[in-house]
């Protein structure tokens, strides 16, 4: 029950994309992740770059009352708060906070709407408590509940919200300004979705919703990583891009090929077999492109993208096996490569 703003160089600036509060209110809050996953944002990052995190990042939740709203916290995730608020928000635990017990942090950081307040990753939630003590609690998952669903941050009633329903016209005005889009572009309702469950494996999705992600022109050029930083240069526009897709290599970043296709338009694509979970590396030149996956089970969306140019690639969280056929659905003038590869 949150937004993903997920940029086209996610891994380039998963640490320096800057992150403004989108309300007046004040910070009281700022936690560690919680559980078994709070550690899946550095593996993954390892795993696909290379690389390790920037020396001193600390990937946090960071939580904002609103001052026309108390009853709401708009709560984001993967982030790193600026100094100002680390020096006087101190960490909360997870546990006092289940057990509500955790006070919020006093007299707290004030901001403003448009105030720098972290760099990370636009992970963006917003809860509404009904009834309870109102302190957040991480209780969020069903495994959660069967386990601790007596403590106070289970057995509190919550509401999740979309930030875009509160979104004023003058900021959504930007997201128009880029794109040809509706508010009702961002949101899922519960119809669609208990038409279009997602399958999942315990508590872990198989596939990811990438048809619920909506395309934006423009990425932000951003600086190198400080914990000084305080501003950030404006968004540009991006230019079609002049050069050729990356090389099925490159895009394997030195793991096994299982597979690799590229074309133009929709041609007929061969199957290949996946012994073990695998994932698929897109890229494109354009769009409209969309492609699927069916290991027997029935298809899949795994990528889509709009009408748009300049090169950009997706990479699939860890799809099953089987005997596996792609389809691709793309204008006669896109060109395509995709590449599927072991995992480590």
């Amino acid at each position: 029950m949150k937004h993903y703003f997920r940029p086209i160089n996610y891994y380039e600036v998963r640490f320096t994309q800057p992150i403004y509060s989108p309300v007046d209110g004040v910070v009281l809050y700022v936690a560690e992740g919680d559980g078994s996953s709070a550690d899946a944002w550095r593996v993954d990052y390892e795993q696909v770059t290379g690389q390790s995190p920037p020396s001193g990042y600390r990937d946090l939740k960071m939580y904002i009352r609103p001052d026309e709203a108390p009853n709401l916290w708009v709560r984001f995730h993967h982030v790193f708060p600026v100094e100002e608020i680390l020096n006087i928000v101190p960490l909360s635990s997870g546990v006092d906070r289940m057990r509500g017990l955790a006070r919020p942090a006093a007299p707290g950081f004030r901001v403003s709407a448009g105030d720098l307040v972290a760099y990370g990753v636009g992970e963006i939630s917003v809860e509404r408590h009904l009834d309870g003590n109102g302190v957040p609690s991480p209780c969020t998952a069903g495994s959660q509940r069967s386990s601790w669903g007596g403590l106070p941050g289970c057995a509190s009633k919550r509401q999740f919200h979309s930030i875009f329903e509160f979104m004023t016209d003058e900021v959504f005005e930007q997201y128009r300004a880029v794109a040809d889009v509706t508010r009702d572009d961002f949101l899922i309702s519960a119809e669609e979705r208990s038409a279009n469950p997602l399958r999942c494996e315990g508590e872990d999705f198989v596939t990811r919703d990438v048809g619920a992600y909506v395309s934006l022109q423009g990425s932000p050029e951003i600086e190198e990583w400080s914990p000084g930083i305080e501003e950030s240069t404006p968004a540009q526009e991006l230019a079609t891009s002049e050069v050729s897709l990356p090389s099925a290599e490159s895009l394997a970043d030195g793991h096994a090929v299982l597979a690799s296709f590229d074309g133009s338009g929709s041609p007929q694509l061969e199957s290949f077999d996946a012994a073990a979970d695998y994932v698929l590396v897109v890229a494109s030149d354009g769009g409209p492109i969309k492609v699927t996956v069916d290991d027997g089970s029935g298809e899949i969306g795994i990528y889509e993208r709009p009408e748009s140019s300049g090169i950009s690639t997706y990479e699939t969280s860890a799809l099953g096996t089987g005997n596996i056929s792609v389809a691709v659905e793309a204008a006669e003038q896109v060109g395509w490569r995709i590449v599927a590869i072991t995992l480590p």
